[in-house]
């Protein structure tokens, strides 16, 4: 089967899971059809992207969309009345005309290419773009939805209840973000289902550290550096366990708006000799990490605005890697994380229950390598993208082409 994909902005360093998902349908034959609307914000560039097949196609410039414009106007194909409601409707900030322009550029591609059918990831400006393309071509498009994206990105429930109307289906990747979904969308609530985001479970090779009784405790957090993410309580983590006498270190791998703003509380508590902010990095550079750490964290929150993680990969590639996990209980963490099992999970912004649990993996070792291992034999059983990939499969094939 020949798929498009439509990204608002590809490769992301953070939505690896993408990568899988896209590699695994090559590696069972299919050809995709890979187009975005941005640009990457950085050349670094994850190693095993290598291997993926398809090539990216860009939106072109400005002048090149105009002129385009300009033509479809002339022809006949400018989708004016879309155009026009949605400017009425949703306001300038959703852009509806450079859309549309967009549209006419992905429309043009896809139809060259044979494209009968695309699907996009994110309830955003690419699923926006989505409904321009169907306008014009009358090719069908599909959605994966996350749970920022609807929940905070896109800041219109009316235009949500749009796009999931317009789309063939709607995949939300935990139970939390499609009952969520299905909540805000309520008449497109049969076409709605969950797909989990997968791991490729052979770029984890199981690999035991050594340790001695004296060495640091190594915590390891990953994450875009933004509210949701609540690095700040676990900075504030570290500074309890360093006020109660625990011999640690914690590495934070990931960059974003509140760099400096974490880099000045990690003095202000006293932490430079204890806390690494390591800026992006590279996959391989973060399954190092993984190798050299012994516990994995992440203090997930919830923002101003009401968006989170919703089905943090870290926490599944740290679990795939053997790592007992500390997370938190917002939205489907808890789908992943089995409490008392593999992790432990304590409320969210409470920075105390988080050095406690920090604590108790960090003085226990047989704790720490019984949940490590259990998992990774849960991650093999539920979460390897060869089976979280089989509802999308099965909506695919679905598809009358």
């Amino acid at each position: 089967m020949r798929l498009g994909y439509l990204y608002s902005r590809y490769p992301v360093l953070s939505q690896t899971f993408c990568d899988a998902e896209m590699l695994e349908l090559e590696r069972r034959g299919h050809e995709i059809v890979l187009a975005s609307i941005y640009l990457p914000k950085t050349p670094l560039r994850h190693e095993y992207l290598k291997k993926l097949r398809a090539s990216i196609r860009y939106a072109p410039s400005s002048r090149h969309l105009d002129k385009m414009a300009r033509k479809a106007k002339l022809l006949g194909r400018w989708p004016k009345g879309l155009v026009s409601r949605h400017e009425k409707k949703y306001g300038p900030e959703y852009k509806a005309a450079l859309r549309a322009r967009n549209a006419l550029f992905f429309v043009e591609l896809f139809k060259r290419k044979r494209v009968r059918h695309f699907h996009v990831h994110f309830a955003n400006r690419a699923a926006h773009t989505a409904m321009f393309v169907k306008a014009i071509s009358g090719i069908p498009f599909s959605i994966t939805a996350h749970g920022q994206d609807f929940m905070g990105d896109l800041g219109s429930d009316e235009l949500l209840r749009e796009l999931c109307a317009a789309a063939e289906f709607v995949g939300a990747e935990t139970d939390y973000s499609r009952d969520m979904l299905a909540a805000r969308c309520p008449e497109s609530r049969d076409k709605i289902f969950r797909v989990y985001n997968g791991i490729d479970l052979s770029r984890f090779p199981v690999s035991e550290t050594t340790r001695h009784s004296s060495d640091a405790i190594r915590f390891l957090s990953t994450g875009r550096l933004v509210p949701f993410k609540g690095f700040d309580i676990l900075i504030d983590a570290c500074a309890q366990l360093q006020n109660r006498g625990l011999h640690f270190a914690c590495e934070i791998i990931g960059d974003g708006p509140l760099h400096r703003e974490l880099e000045e509380r990690v003095v202000k508590q006293n932490l430079r000799e204890r806390i690494h902010l390591a800026g992006e990095q590279s996959q391989d550079y973060v399954l190092r990490a993984l190798r050299n750490s012994d516990i994995f964290v992440l203090a997930s929150t919830v923002d101003e605005r009401g968006a989170s993680d919703i089905f943090p990969t870290v926490i599944a590639e740290a679990m795939a890697s053997s790592r007992p996990v500390v997370s938190t209980t917002v939205a489907g963490i808890p789908e992943l994380v089995a409490n008392g099992e593999t992790g432990l999970l304590v409320p969210r912004d409470n920075a105390g229950a988080l050095a406690d649990a920090m604590e108790q993996l960090a003085r226990d070792e047989s704790l720490r390598g019984s949940f490590g291992r259990a998992g990774r034999v849960r991650i093999k059983e539920e979460f390897t993208i060869e089976k979280t990939i089989e509802p999308l499969l099965e909506h695919f094939s679905s598809l009358v082409l």
